[in-house]
């Protein structure tokens, strides 16, 4: 393995790679053919990076494309990277160019969204300022991206494998100047975007036993056109308004209104599914319940087109019930044994319903969160 400079002396503003949407000034439609079969890691950012690339395009007499171009090819064959190293481009007239086809690709170890300034010059130019104050105006109000960076980067090489990016400083001069144009940065702390979901299906049993627990599934397709990612800002399943759920399973669920979320180290591609499964406890009288959920990921905004329902019947079946009644205090202890010296080991709420084990001494033992066993004061139950 050896060290090699880029000899395009890249420097780096660095930004959150999440969805980008947008910059369609100029654009060059690449040939993704030689990166076809790279595995690619999608990751919500947590900076801007800007970097700096000088070259001899204009002696070349190349547009700013075929320069793109350029440096595409070469990052491919020449350097062995997996793509061209940033998002986007911006030369001295200040025109702007996405480079990357998706939006989240890890080009280096950090979280990054990276912008490119094709200039020989460390100074940036005015219309180059406005530009990348235009960029990093968007991408912090859309993604919440609150922090930059500049930087230069060596290339690691390998010969069975693709070549891997090391961030070193960017020059004075250009950090300098990248300050400077971000003076009037207008920062936002969270996302700015319309998450648009399809429920594609909802599979749970019609009716379930007091005692035990109804699974749900529920496939959901991503209707975006950018990547959903759930590292920084999770998105989860939720009740309808994020109210606590009478189903809710302590300790499983996320919250008493969440019931799971999307893992961390997952994404899901535009046009694709992923499937969640939670399950409900149904504490309650027998009947006919239901409960409506739906997709958020930050509190009060729902996904559009993310609201289901779930709706099942509760059945008794051969079981003696009991009602646990505290208005007073909204809940009663659950203890190991019959007395009230013995340990708390969960709470029953007012209201809820729970299969009686049996009944000494003026206590009754009860089943709770999946086959665990418990005493409640008769005082604070009433049988049904």
């Amino acid at each position: 393995m050896k060290i090699k400079t880029i000899l395009l002396s890249i420097f780096f503003l660095t930004i959150l790679a999440t969805p980008i949407l947008g910059y369609s000034d100029s654009y060059s439609d690449f040939d993704i053919s030689l990166v076809a079969g790279v595995q690619y890691q999608y990751q919500e950012s947590t900076k801007i990076l800007f970097t700096q690339i000088e070259g001899n395009y204009d002696i070349l007499n190349l547009s700013t494309e075929e320069y793109l171009d350029l440096i595409y090819y070469y990052s491919i064959t020449k350097l062995k990277l997996g793509n061209i190293p940033f998002h986007y481009a911006i030369n001295e007239n200040g025109d702007i160019f996405k480079t990357q086809e998706l939006d989240a690709i890890k080009l280096t170890d950090g979280k990054y969204i990276v912008v490119a300034y094709l200039s020989n010059n460390p100074v940036v130019s005015n219309k180059a300022k406005a530009a990348i104050l235009e960029i990093a105006n968007d991408l912090s109000f859309k993604y919440g991206i609150t922090q930059y960076d500049t930087y230069s980067y060596n290339i690691t090489e390998s010969e069975d494998s693709l070549s891997k990016l090391e961030l070193v400083d960017a020059s004075n001069f250009f950090s300098a100047s990248i300050t400077s144009g971000l003076e009037n940065w207008e920062i936002s702390k969270r996302e700015h975007v319309e998450y648009i979901a399809e429920i594609e299906n909802v599979e749970y049993e019609e009716s379930v036993e007091i005692g035990n627990t109804l699974s749900v599934k529920v496939t959901i397709k991503n209707g975006n056109d950018f990547v959903w990612l759930s590292d920084k800002y999770p998105i989860y399943i939720s009740v309808k308004d994020s109210e606590e759920s009478i189903y809710a399973v302590n300790i499983e669920w996320d919250s008493f209104s969440k019931p799971v979320h999307i893992p961390s180290d997952t994404y899901v591609l535009p046009g694709e599914s992923i499937e969640l499964t939670f399950n409900l406890d149904p504490k309650v009288l027998p009947g006919e319940n239901s409960e409506v959920f739906n997709l958020h990921k930050f509190e009060g905004e729902e996904f559009t087109n993310s609201e289901f329902e779930v709706s099942f019947t509760v059945e008794k079946g051969d079981n003696k019930l009991v009602k646990i009644i505290s208005p007073e205090y909204g809940y009663v202890n659950i203890r190991e044994c019959r007395w009230y010296s013995c340990e708390k080991i969960e709470i029953a709420k007012d209201g809820e319903v729970y299969i009686v084990l049996k009944e000494e001494e003026g206590w009754y033992q009860i089943l709770f969160g999946q086959s665990k066993e418990g005493w409640v004061y008769s005082k604070y139950v009433r049988e049904i």
